[in-house]
């Protein structure tokens, strides 16, 4: 479970890869920082999460797709997109699934390159593929410390740019999946008190904070912004919506498993 833990920040480093992109430097596809300084939150790690879902946890890896998230060519949605895969790869690498892993790195590789990854970080993510050929037991610790070592690559680059708006679509996607991932679970195997896992306020507070930063006149035009401007003041209403000392119903949690679901499925091919 503690390598589950680690390796479900890897949905937070793979949240910010744009940080360094080359393609995203084109002015007619991407938004620059404005002069006024933009503040954007990192939503809290999943370690939170996932220390709750210990007795679910095999019940989370079963959820992972069989094939990978894809969208359009559009550098935008493949930021979204490179959240969402990221959140199913952690997934498949606390199941030891070798076979979905394999087809998420793949397509996450590819969409890495499109957005415009520095060479020095598309290297590491081909690492993935090299470590999963591997046939020795040790292999999923050495994923595990890979993503360490990417982890620190990609913070460095999220410093050297300012491509923000990619920053926040990665985040989206990937919590956007992991609220959908998680709200299934506990809809297929109905636990009132596991259900308050999705009481993510600081989250939750972080996603809208960050999305009324977006500058692209082309995402805010796009349906699944509004999809999750909307969706996700309508999930804040719910998770505020009840007390500590109390619980969601089922509905509740149909409710928010519904909002992601469609926000992801908006841009999905």
């Amino acid at each position: 479970m503690r390598r589950l833990i680690s390796l479900i920040l890897v949905l937070f480093v793979l949240v910010v890869l744009t940080a360094c992109g080359e393609k995203a430097k084109d002015h007619s596809e991407t938004s620059k920082v404005s002069e006024e300084f933009q503040i954007r939150m990192d939503p809290l790690p999943f370690k939170n999460v996932l220390e709750s879902l210990r007795h679910v946890s095999k019940e989370l890896a079963k959820q992972t797709p069989t094939e990978a998230y894809r969208v359009s060519e559009n550098i935008y949605e493949q930021s979204f997109a490179i959240g969402v895969i990221s959140a199913d790869a952690v997934m498949a690498i606390s199941s030891k699934d070798e076979s979905k892993l394999k087809g998420y790195t793949e397509v996450l590789n590819d969409y890495s390159k499109n957005i415009g990854l520095k060479d020095e970080i598309l290297t590491m993510a081909d690492d993935i593929q090299v470590v999963l050929s591997d046939n020795n037991d040790n292999k999923w610790d050495k994923l595990e410390e890979l993503i360490v070592k990417y982890q620190n690559q990609v913070e460095i680059a999220l410093y050297e740019s300012s491509m923000l708006d990619q920053f926040t679509l990665m985040q989206l996607g990937g919590w956007s999946e992991g609220l959908y991932r998680i709200s299934s679970v506990y809809l297929e195997n109905w636990d009132e008190k596991g259900a308050k896992i999705i009481n993510q306020k600081g989250i939750i507070n972080a996603l809208i904070h960050n999305m009324a930063y977006i500058e692209s006149q082309k995402i805010k035009e796009a349906k699944y912004y509004s999809l999750a401007t909307e969706g996700y003041a309508k999930i804040k209403e719910i998770i505020y919506s009840v007390e500590d000392d109390q619980f969601y119903t089922k509905e509740d949690v149909e409710h928010v498993n519904k909002i992601t679901g469609e926000i992801i499925n908006s841009l999905k091919e």
